[in-house]
């Protein structure tokens, strides 16, 4: 039995014209006989050739208009090795050596110097994935997870350059105070830390005003300075800042007790010796020191760890300032990689080399003692951390604003629209939150209170960039195309 089956109606395109009135007719046979598809669909792009010549002719417009941007020295390596380089290396790795001894604080360096190396290899995976915008860490999160968990792991980047800022502000007073006795307050008080470092990061916010070029002008100059201090701390490992180290030397240092009374306490230097080796190779947290008198928290290796990590978080200061690189994709791998690799073999040495130096007594009672074993003369490596800490504060301060502006030009949450910018405008207002931010952590008094206050924002951002890759990768995401190899999800 056959079914009725309904006739197909042909309808032409002049038909359908005719039906409809020519006031609604937006486009009739006429124009499209004779006339391409490419013509009819894209009637204002050209062809393909145009458009591409186009987008070449408006990237080198972009690249112009910005001075052609800062190279992978300038924009990536200095930056993240001033700021992997800071006052924790300088003022707190003896200390963690005489507390944990050499097996536990060597191991603290390894543990974190691995866990931002593989953050450093996602990071980059992530960079090579598509263009780069202003941003840096924010804009490669938000555009591979979306700009809401974007913002959120934006915002704790954002809370961690301006924790970092106070850092070394705070570390800078610290030197400040080794390198000359008159203060505005009495030396090695917690007042005294809070007001010179107000009045320090006044003069910082006021510099950043400048605009990103003459910071790091000045950085650049920090930065050598502080390399010569790292260079004058080996030597002095090896000549010996009191003369030939075959014999041990003795010298008086001035401290501060519980009760705040000076006292000067005489300490020894032993040189490179395998028996002081010994007796500094295990840990000791029960031992009394007096470098950090109001300190009096109990440690153990983990509590080392958290005022030893945020020395080695300053490898994504580059991919902060992507806006102002010349080519992002192609400089962030290789400077993070760089800089990484350069401050990995040297911070290795340098456990070894304070456990070898002296007893524990003098890593734990002598408050500067980097300075003490430098040659040829203590004040170099003094200088040498005002140097790095300041330079590694305007960085800071620079980065947050940055990422706290790139966040607001994405709108994701209206409370920060007032910190947006427009492209090639410094972000003043952006600046001026992370400063109040900074005031208030500087404000505590404590580098090692604020340490570990830092540490915990830092491990939430390299969590989240870690845990991008892991998911772009299980999941399959066709857009997921990083030309940067040296990565694996695992």
């Amino acid at each position: 039995m056959k079914t009725a089956q309904t006739p197909t109606r042909r309808v032409s395109l002049r038909g359908l014209t005719g039906q409809v009135p020519k006031q609604q007719r937006r486009f009739s046979v006429a124009k499209f006989e004779g006339s391409s598809p490419k013509a009819v669909l894209y009637p204002d792009h050209g062809s393909a050739a145009e458009i591409a010549q186009r987008f070449q002719t408006q990237t080198q417009q972009k690249q112009q208009a910005k001075g052609k941007g800062q190279g992978v020295v300038l924009g990536v390596i200095m930056p993240a090795i001033q700021n992997i380089f800071g006052v924790i290396l300088f003022l707190r790795l003896p200390w963690l050596v005489g507390k944990g001894g050499l097996i536990e604080s060597f191991l603290v360096v390894i543990v974190a110097c691995l866990a931002t190396g593989l953050t450093g290899s996602s990071l980059s995976a992530i960079a090579t994935n598509g263009k780069i915008g202003g941003g840096g860490n924010y804009y490669l999160i938000s555009r591979s997870l979306g700009p809401a968990i974007g913002a959120s792991v934006g915002l704790c980047f954002f809370m961690a350059n301006a924790l970092g800022s106070a850092m070394y502000l705070i570390g800078t007073v610290e030197a400040f105070e080794m390198a000359s006795p008159a203060q505005i307050v009495t030396p090695g008080t917690t007042n005294n830390v809070r007001v010179t470092g107000l009045i320090l990061l006044v003069i910082a916010l006021l510099l950043n005003l400048g605009g990103v070029k003459y910071v790091t002008k000045v950085s650049t100059v920090f930065l050598f300075v502080m390399l010569f201090s790292v260079v004058c701390m080996y030597l002095g490992a090896f000549v010996g800042p009191f003369g030939p180290n075959s014999t041990p030397q003795f010298y008086n240092n001035t401290v501060m007790d519980s009760m705040g009374m000076e006292r000067t306490i005489t300490l020894e230097w032993t040189g490179l010796s395998s028996e002081t080796c010994s007796a500094n190779m295990y840990s000791s947290y029960d031992a009394e020191q007096l470098a950090y008198p109001g300190d009096t928290k109990k440690y153990n290796f983990f509590g080392l760890l958290s005022i030893w990590f945020p020395a080695v978080t300053g490898f994504e200061a580059g991919s902060n300032r992507s806006a102002d690189l010349s080519d992002p994709e192609r400089d962030i791998p290789r400077g993070t990689f760089i800089a990484h690799i350069i401050s990995t073999l040297i911070y290795m040495t340098f456990p070894i080399i304070f456990a070898c130096l002296a007893p524990r007594s003098s890593l734990l009672n002598d408050r500067f003692f980097a300075s003490t074993a430098a040659w040829p003369a203590p004040e170099i490596v003094v200088y040498g951390v005002i140097a790095s800490t300041i330079g590694a504060a305007l960085t800071s301060l620079i980065s947050g604003s940055r990422l706290l502006a790139a966040i607001a030009n994405d709108k994701v949450l209206p409370i920060l629209n007032t910190f947006a910018v427009k492209p090639g405008e410094e972000p003043k207002k952006a600046l001026l939150c992370v400063g109040i931010i900074c005031a208030a952590a500087i404000c505590m008094g404590e580098l090692n209170a604020v340490a570990p206050i830092l540490t915990m924002f830092f491990l939430m951002c390299y969590t989240c960039v870690n845990l991008s890759c892991v998911l772009l990768h299980l999941l399959k995401d066709p857009n997921w195309r990083p030309t940067f190899r040296f990565t694996h999800w695992t």
